[in-house]
């Protein structure tokens, strides 16, 4: 079986939209069996999710996606709604199998999926900053600078300066909207997934896992900069591999996000980040 994943084709950026239709023309044109949408389509107009998806019309095989972060923003809206039920429905209008409602088999080969989130266990405890920053999504030095965060720093706290120089926010702050804050959701998205692999394990010898975000710590990136660093928080987490690795038919773990490619052996799986940008768009293929 050949499987070709791709992962943040961002449709929402028109400039860039001609790179994602060479690209899913060329991804048609492979012959693969199982083409995989890594989340991260498009962000706020479930339009130009359909418009997206409707490239890939020519692939004759089996279709499946899981949804990502910016695909879950909707800051008039209901994120949870968009997440269980809008998305679904337009991945299936398109002949897409969304795998965060169930999983799918597909010639003996498993395959499940979620979008994954954070909880912040990826954070690095020598960057210094205090819980309470991951939990607004603000780094302290934006924090400093922007009079809506200011409440934040405490004037009887000193934060190192790698803390202050660290000046990012992470736009899921603004731009998602549901009842969760995000261990809740975290835990939710885990609990899926084990579900998932605990039904379809006793049918399949190989099981193929798509996430949006990033399941291991050994797949982060890591810069010379406070501010990636606090980025890295909300790249994914631990709970999301330990779910992964429990299971020993998972042969290859596939996801996106953090937009750096990168491929790796982690126990008895290969993890395969699909590494597209917002302006050069790749995919994987995978021979099973």
């Amino acid at each position: 079986m050949r499987v070709v994943a791709t992962a943040d084709l961002h449709y929402e950026f028109e400039q860039y939209r001609p790179r994602v239709d060479a690209l899913a023309e060329e991804m048609c044109r492979l012959g693969a069996d199982v083409l995989v949408v890594a989340g991260d389509t498009f962000a706020g107009d479930t339009r130009v999710l359909e418009a997206c998806l409707r490239l890939f019309e020519g692939f004759r095989g089996e279709k499946l996606l899981v949804a990502g972060n910016h695909d879950l923003w909707a800051p008039q809206g209901d994120s949870f709604r968009l997440y269980d039920h809008v998305i679904p429905e337009v991945a299936a209008r398109c002949g897409f199998h969304d795998l965060d409602i169930a999983p799918r088999v597909v010639g003996g080969v498993g395959f499940v999926g979620t979008v994954g989130w954070y909880d912040y266990s990826f954070r690095d405890p020598d960057l210094g900053v205090p819980m309470r920053f991951y939990e607004a999504k603000v780094a302290p030095g934006y924090a400093a600078a922007t009079a809506e965060f200011r409440h934040l720093l405490d004037p009887a706290e000193q934060l190192p300066p790698q803390a202050m120089r660290a000046a990012s926010m992470w736009m899921d702050g603004r731009m998602i909207r549901w009842d969760f804050d995000d261990p809740a959701f975290d835990r939710l998205t885990i609990e899926r997934l084990r579900g998932q692999l605990e039904a379809i394990e006793p049918h399949v010898e190989t099981i193929v896992v798509v996430t949006h975000h990033i399941p291991f710590a050994e797949m982060l990136t890591h810069k010379p900069d406070p501010s990636w660093t606090f980025g890295n928080a909300f790249m994914g987490s631990v709970g999301l591999g330990e779910a992964i690795l429990e299971c020993p038919r998972v042969a290859y773990s596939v996801f996106g996000h953090s937009h750096a490619v990168g491929r790796r052996r982690i126990g008895h799986l290969e993890a395969i980040n699909i590494g597209s940008t917002y302006k050069r768009k790749r995919y994987e293929l995978i021979e099973l």
